[in-house]
């Protein structure tokens, strides 16, 4: 790949020709071909290493981001503030973050891999200390800020990097490992995190976070030194690259079916208020449900994504999400029924992250991390939107048809999805060998 060391092919090492190994080879030749086959399976596990590091610091910047909403009452009893007060602290880093996003990604087109890595993971280090440290709500956010300068650029390049450390059929299943770090991180991360914040206190509980990104931007350093910087070209050619009917066709997918999905998310409670009862102890099981089945939907991911079925995944991702939301008002009036709802949203839900992800890295070419900043941007964008459009529909329908909405919203998406599948189909036949 153009940008490259030769030292350090992409997913491996220099090529040994078929059966020269140092086992079959003869003569002077034979030193030669077994070194580069030792360097080359030196490489490959270094690769491996440095992928599973990138995987590490998903799950922890993924915890960082969904851990807060389980400590607002501890953080709002240490601070000496309400509960809708200590609740901007979430609010400022979905600003932070859609805002600063593509900012800093611009800025930082032609750094390093491994420093704009682990720059990003010492910003949420140094954010989450600032944050355990303050003695006030307005001294806390200072740090939330911090974190969300560093998620916002973590999120766009360890994506893009993850596929240059693998072989390019392998391609999808990096950036679902990555997506998995992400999902584990809400699924795993943020009960253990409110769990340790009600026993040892909300700041240890950040403190560990920042000891574990920093242990991974450590990690990181060596290992991504010989991965040489990829050409960005210039910030015009960003900006057109952006603009193309078929990236901006992708982000209105994105846009559509996150608005969708929070604004049935955040009020999950009076959606579902029929099948528990107000207890939450069973909403915090069918949320756990919606997190397991995001697990398998990313597994899913993994396994399809690089074959031939992994480009129908978004149309049976943001399909699916529109016709489980058509049927969860019927779901929600027994917990059984909530139970597998919520369930199969989550394995939806969780397959069209990383497809999206890998369309923006091929349509985008070398502005590939930009766009994906940019789809980073929606998403919390579109948390904002939904959260705020399922507000105003609460007070209106009630929670039993808030999902109705966003089945309808799905549905919109289906729209720019056959534009980016068609896109996507002209470009194959023009890449197409001849005679094919």
């Amino acid at each position: 790949m153009k940008g490259r060391t030769e030292a350090a092919p992409r997913g491996a090492g220099a090529r040994v020709p078929k059966g020269a190994g140092a086992a079959g080879a003869q003569g002077p030749g034979a030193d030669v071909l077994g070194n580069a086959e030792a360097g080359a399976a030196k490489r490959g596990a270094t690769a491996r290493v440095q992928l599973w590091l990138l995987v590490c610091g998903a799950f922890f910047v993924g915890t960082d981001v969904f851990v807060i909403p389980g400590m607002l009452p501890e953080i709002s009893s240490s601070l000496g503030t309400s509960m809708a007060s200590a609740g901007q602290l979430m609010t400022v880093f979905a600003i932070a973050y859609a805002v600063l996003g593509p900012v800093l990604s611009g800025l930082l087109r032609s750094a390093p891999p491994r420093w704009a890595l682990s720059g990003a993971l010492v910003a949420v280090c140094l954010g989450n200390l600032v944050c355990a440290g303050a003695d006030s709500l307005l001294a806390a956010l200072p740090g939330r800020v911090l974190v969300a300068a560093g998620a916002c650029q973590f999120t766009p390049h360890v994506s893009a990097l993850a596929v240059r450390l693998v072989p390019k059929e392998r391609e999808g299943r990096a950036l679902a490992l990555v997506s998995g770090g992400l999902a584990m991180g809400s699924v795993a991360g943020v009960p253990a995190g409110t769990w340790a914040a009600a026993h040892t206190g909300w700041r240890v509980t950040l403190t560990v976070l920042a000891l574990g990104t920093l242990v991974v931007a450590v990690g990181l350093v060596p290992g991504l030194k010989g991965l040489a910087t990829q050409p960005r070209g210039r910030a015009r050619e960003g900006l057109a690259a952006l603009l193309a009917p078929s990236v901006r066709a992708v982000l209105g997918v994105t846009l559509l079916a996150v608005v969708a999905e929070y604004s049935v998310l955040t009020y999950a409670g009076s959606v579902l208020a029929d099948s528990t009862g107000g207890d939450g102890s069973l909403l915090a099981l069918l949320l756990l449900a919606f997190g397991v089945g995001g697990l398998i939907g990313n597994a899913i991911t993994g396994m399809l994504l690089d074959g031939p079925a992994g480009r129908h995944l978004v149309l049976v991702s943001v399909a699916g999400m529109a016709v489980n939301f058509l049927l969860m008002p019927l779901a929600a009036r027994s917990f059984g029924a909530a139970l597998a709802a919520m369930i199969v949203w989550g394995v939806t839900g969780w397959m069209y992250n990383a497809p999206q992800q890998q369309r923006l890295l091929r349509l985008a070419g070398p502005s590939g991390p930009l766009a994906v900043s940019m789809n980073s941007s929606v998403i919390y964008t579109g948390a904002a939107l939904g959260g705020a459009a399922g507000g105003a529909l609460l007070t209106q329908t009630g929670g039993g048809l808030l999902s109705l909405p966003a089945a309808a919203l799905c549905a919109l998406a289906l729209v720019p999805e056959f534009l980016v599948r068609r896109a996507e189909a002209a470009s194959a036949s023009l890449t197409a060998p001849v005679g094919d």
